[in-house]
């Protein structure tokens, strides 16, 4: 197909001081309505939802309806991403709403697309690489060959998988190429969350909510490890110890063994054995009576999360 991309230009100035930017919602509505909750979120605040909006989630349909609800409302602004397929139980009007959407938001301060941007022209982009550029921050060119005058905020590469030490799912702020990345995983990574990156009156925060049970530690822990993250574009390993629940395995590109959860280790084409998610050897800091998430339990340890960065916890 050689349509270009839609591109939505707002030219007028928000009307709040707020403006709010979530991404990769993935048809969690219960979650989603969790994240507004917290931030207090009101109709007539400036709103950005990146795409990915209602797909791989268990509440698909509904989250439908009420982001087509939401987007009634004044400065509510939404993209389309690249999970944002036609499934079989939208309604010919559902369909429209989803393919009307544009693909970039360029306001005056803020460029909006779902995953990523190829050159700094908006107009000689196509739909399919601003919907899926993987890895984006780590792909795009260097800060000397590629620059926006304005701040560019992407969602879709969950930010955890640009970390080679220290897993972390809270926004990436790349200030000398001018981009955001605020894709929390929610969805695709077990320790995923669900972010809202907030700028007001120029300065940025975030929060974020998740689906983990939580835990209140008994005994404080050191930080140690933080020494490597398998990450998907570099998640293959060999076997060098197996277990019933854990086993040990050897990081290809690295040559580093590590402790990791049997159930995330699988074996793609060509027999190659690849593991990514909960693959880390950092050990969270923690102090006798914190409350953590717990992602995965194991007898003598848990894999948890706490503000965002995830480890392991010796039990």
């Amino acid at each position: 197909m050689n349509e270009s991309a839609k591109i939505k230009k707002l030219t007028h100035r928000y009307n709040t001081n707020r403006i709010i930017c979530i991404s990769d919602i993935h048809g969690e509505l219960d979650l989603f309505k969790r994240l507004l909750e917290k931030i207090n979120y009101r109709a007539g605040e400036t709103l950005f939802i990146l795409g990915d909006l209602y797909t791989k989630g268990s509440q698909g349909p509904e989250t439908l309806k009420f982001l087509m609800e939401l987007d009634k409302n004044e400065n509510v602004y939404m993209l389309r991403g690249n999970c944002d397929w036609l499934e079989d139980f939208l309604s010919p009007q559902e369909a429209l709403w989803l393919e009307a959407l544009p693909d970039i938001i360029e306001t005056d301060e803020y460029i909006f697309v779902h995953s990523g941007l190829e050159f700094t022209d908006l107009a000689l982009h196509k739909p399919a690489t601003v919907k899926k550029y993987d890895g984006f921050l780590e792909t795009a060119p260097a800060f000397e060959e590629w620059l926006f005058s304005k701040w560019l905020v992407v969602g879709h590469w969950p930010v955890a998988m640009y970390c080679h030490g220290i897993p972390c799912s809270n926004p990436i702020i790349d200030e000398k190429r001018k981009i955001i990345s605020i894709d929390g995983g929610h969805c695709n990574k077990p320790d995923g969350q669900l972010n809202a990156f907030i700028i007001e009156n120029n300065k940025f925060s975030f929060e974020s909510v998740d689906k983990h049970p939580t835990q209140r530690i008994d005994k404080p822990q050191e930080a140690s490890g933080g020494n490597l993250s398998i990450t998907w574009l570099d998640r293959f390993v060999e076997l060098a110890e197996d277990g019933e629940k854990l086993c040990r395995v050897k990081h290809l590109k690295t040559g580093t063994i590590l402790t990791v959860p049997k159930s995330q280790v699988w074996t793609e084409d060509q027999n190659r054995t690849a593991i990514c998610d909960m693959a880390t050897d950092y050990h969270l800091p923690v102090s006798a009576g914190d409350t953590v998430s717990v992602v995965e339990a194991f007898p003598d340890r848990i894999f948890a999360k706490k503000d965002g960065i995830s480890g392991w916890i010796k039990l």
